[in-house]
């Protein structure tokens, strides 16, 4: 790994001759441990989305029905199978019951899946990628299995729209959950949350999340490899206290550029 310290924000880059995903969570979980002090607290950003603004609605619905065309979404007790079905039969037969039309529906189904996904009709087409995206897409915490709702109510700290990474406010922006992961354990949970590519504060507590003393964004590098962008409230800490730390955990596999 390279930290270079001549850019701001540093850069912790983790090229791409090297693991990434599960086989580094322990590593960087302890890399975002140096940063922090007894009297400051890990806060990770959950992300909540307005899927009504999302400016990439309609291509998501065309992707779901070409996805649910396919095959590849799963539906264990077929509720989107069966909207799909009831769509078909109200687009090709609106005269006949649903209720008495069981074998119908099952062979418009089948017949919707053997023909090419670009011959089909494109209203039905968004009807169907509408069903799909409704139960498939993911905007808030509320859309999360119970388990993860509860690891993020848990350790909640803050729910804002304080906005800190280096691009543009998303227009479907809802707002963002602050929650506390000082543990390894809790970071390495907050990985997987998160997809690998994650933002989060150190911040002393009691202090709002954008008077933070590292503010970490962890993302991917334009060289193909993954990098850590780390913005430093305090320079002299981060080279007299946290930067030691980093180089005793990674030690000869780091290299530091000032």
């Amino acid at each position: 790994m390279k930290l270079i310290t001549n850019t701001n924000p540093y850069r912790l880059e983790q090229g791409s001759e090297m693991d990434f995903g599960r086989a580094v969570y322990e590593t960087m979980a302890k890399v975002i441990l140096a940063f922090r002090e007894p009297e400051t607290d890990i806060l990770f950003q959950y992300t909540n989305w307005d899927k009504d603004k999302d400016p990439h609605k309609e291509n998501l619905i065309l992707d779901a029905a070409e996805t649910y065309h396919a095959g590849a979404i799963l539906d264990p007790d077929q509720t989107i199978g069966q909207a799909v079905k009831e769509i078909l039969l109200q687009h090709y037969a609106p005269e006949r019951d649903p209720k008495e039309s069981k074998a119908v529906m099952d062979q418009l189904l089948a017949y919707f899946k053997e023909v090419p996904f670009e011959e089909l009709n494109e209203e039905v087409l968004r009807k169907i990628g509408s069903i799909v995206h409704e139960d498939q897409a993911v905007y808030t915490l509320e859309d999360k299995d119970e388990a993860t709702q509860e690891f993020v109510n848990r350790r909640l700290v803050d729910t804002n729209s304080v906005w800190l990474l280096p691009y543009d406010r998303p227009v479907y922006l809802k707002n963002i959950l602050w929650y506390r992961a000082n543990s390894e354990e809790d970071i390495i949970h907050s990985f997987e949350l998160a997809d690998w590519w994650f933002t989060c504060a150190v911040v002393e507590r009691d202090r709002a999340v954008e008077e933070y003393r590292y503010f970490l964004n962890y993302t991917e590098d334009g060289d193909g490899g993954m990098v850590l962008l780390i913005s430093a409230a305090d320079e002299r800490h981060f080279k007299a206290a946290v930067i030691p730390r980093i180089q005793e955990l990674l030690g000869d596999s780091l290299e530091i550029v000032e």
